[in-house]
């Protein structure tokens, strides 16, 4: 049986992953891409994001992703920009957010335990979603961030093996490799952010 912390951690991690696949979602229409748009994906509803195998991971696995926003690079007026400002979008937002929450938490009393779990859950799970997918594997925005400095063919040739670069970066996460990693990066910043 879960307790109202643990509902409270998942309300908080859907709200960090939604900001992140809208950041991309919204930077990819100022650049010529309607594809997010015309999808109805530029919303905070979290019922137009959630991956039903991402959800039910996330209560077996306590890992879990969304539906990622359809990109057509197609469309964008510079394929090069365009890829780049897409691709870092969601990160720039997840640091963004756990910048603000932070200068909440440390300038604002939170009286209520619950606001105050949420906020710190917010931080802690923007940070994670932003140094995870600076993981250069694809699909992770890393990797997309890296292409964007090549033509798109190129790209399309590094994608064309993303399954196997998928199925490591599953061995990386389920051998605790990703969670080092993420504890390393993490832990200071979040230490370095409160205080």
């Amino acid at each position: 049986m879960y307790d109202k912390y643990f509902l409270v951690s998942i309300a908080a991690l859907f709200l960090a992953i939604i900001l992140h696949e809208v950041a991309h979602g919204l930077v990819a229409y100022a650049c010529g891409d309607d594809t997010a748009k015309l999808a109805g994906r530029l919303t905070l509803n979290p019922f137009r994001h959630l991956d039903i195998f991402g959800l039910i991971s996330l209560a077996i696995f306590k890992f879990g992703w969304a539906n990622p926003v359809p990109v057509d690079t197609r469309k964008l007026r510079n394929y090069n920009v365009g890829m780049f400002l897409v691709s870092i979008a969601g990160v720039a937002m997840n640091f963004l957010m756990a910048f603000i929450t932070s200068i909440i938490l440390k300038n604002i009393v939170i009286k209520s335990q619950i606001l105050g779990n949420f906020l710190f859950y917010f931080l802690v799970y923007n940070l994670n979603l932003a140094f995870f997918n600076l993981i250069p594997l694809p699909p992770l925005d890393g990797s997309n961030i890296i292409l964007s400095f090549f033509s798109p063919y190129t790209a399309y040739e590094v994608q064309k093996y993303s399954r196997y670069s998928q199925l490591l970066l599953l061995v990386l996460i389920f051998t605790g490799t990703v969670s080092k990693y993420l504890g390393a990066a993490i832990v200071p910043v979040v230490n370095w952010m409160i205080r």
